[in-house]
């Protein structure tokens, strides 16, 4: 597998650079080929920082006939044109989340992968590692009985910069969109239907929403709430519960379980068991998932329709949220 990275950013390294020389599957060993970037001084500086052996404008990377696989590492707002531009020139996709600013680019986007015949995937690198999929187990095989309540969180501080592209409306900031993406997918990929808003509310700055919260009904009869925001005092707080009539599963840290982690399923009874998960880096199980399916037609998570729900649940609680104005960051 050939791969270009759209974009200098500093996820590249983590999210492909780094898993693509780890790699040790059964797939012969992946080279990263090129990197496009917005300017021709900014590509052959991430090119010589990280050994990528070429380096060139967007256009210039998508257009050669050695990449497989592009990895799209840009602003929000670039995500639908550039995925869409490599899918037609032939490449598999990996797009960062969120995928794309609304549900309208998101089935763009999905439609184009479709016509293309090649593969489109967003990369929530969390939902490849065996924690993730383990809750997934436990609650779709009934463990927790019943779903009544989820929550989840995601609570950051990401200091104001004018250059910041979480700060900046028109590069697609804001919590909701880089934050609270993940709790609504984590919702999401424990729950057989779509949830449906009920409430929502944003704090809004610079143009840009710094917190949101949102209240959510399950198919079931359960509900739901979940909670992002970028001006969090402390540290990060990242969680995500699950409770239900056979137990309470409680998840500290589902987004990069690397970085330390806790699973513990509580039972009515008051006896808890507590599991513990591999510390390898979620980008690397991300990786050679995607790795695998593209090579093998395996499917990948999340892709297709379930890349276009999760932006449309996104807008459905822009569209609920009551909106009130804090003071401007420093």
């Amino acid at each position: 597998m050939r791969i270009a990275i759209l974009g200098a950013a500093r996820i590249a390294a983590r999210a492909l650079i780094e898993p693509a020389r780890a790699y040790a599957g059964p797939h012969a060993r992946p080279q990263v080929r090129a990197i496009g970037a917005s300017s021709p001084a900014r590509a052959r500086a991430f090119a010589a920082e990280h050994g990528i052996p070429v380096a060139g404008s967007y256009a210039d990377v998508i257009a050669r006939d050695d990449v497989d696989l592009v990895y799209i590492a840009l602003p929000p707002s670039a995500h639908a044109h550039w995925t869409v531009e490599a899918l037609k020139a032939g490449k598999h996709v990996m797009v960062e989340k969120p995928s794309a600013l609304d549900a309208g680019e998101a089935r763009a986007m999905v439609a184009a992968a479709t016509a293309a015949g090649r593969r489109l995937v967003e990369a929530f690198h969390y939902a490849w590692h065996p924690l993730f999929l383990r809750a997934q187990e436990m609650v779709h095989g009934g463990m927790l009985g019943a779903v009544h309540r989820i929550e989840a969180a995601f609570e950051a501080d990401i200091p104001f910069m004018p250059d910041e592209f979480r700060w900046r409306p028109d590069l697609g900031g804001g919590a909701l969109a880089d934050l609270g993406c993940y709790p609504v997918s984590w919702v999401r990929g424990l729950v057989e239907d779509e949830p449906q808003v009920t409430d929502a509310a944003q704090r809004l700055a610079q143009g840009v929403d710094v917190g949101t919260t949102a209240g959510l009904v399950l198919a079931g009869g359960g509900t739901a709430a979940i909670s992002c925001s970028m001006d969090h005092p402390g540290p990060r707080a990242i969680w995500l519960t699950v409770a239900g009539s056979a137990g309470t599963l409680r998840i500290q840290n589902p987004l990069a379980p690397q970085f330390g982690h806790r699973f513990v399923l509580e039972r009515p009874d008051g006896t808890v068991h507590e599991e513990r998960f591999a510390l390898r880096p979620t980008f690397e199980y991300q990786f050679d998932g995607i790795l695998d399916a593209i090579l093998t037609g395996a499917p990948m998570r999340p892709e297709g329709d379930e890349i276009i729900a999760n932006i449309a649940l996104m807008d459905a609680i822009r569209a609920a949220a009551t909106r009130t104005t804090t003071d401007p960051a420093p």
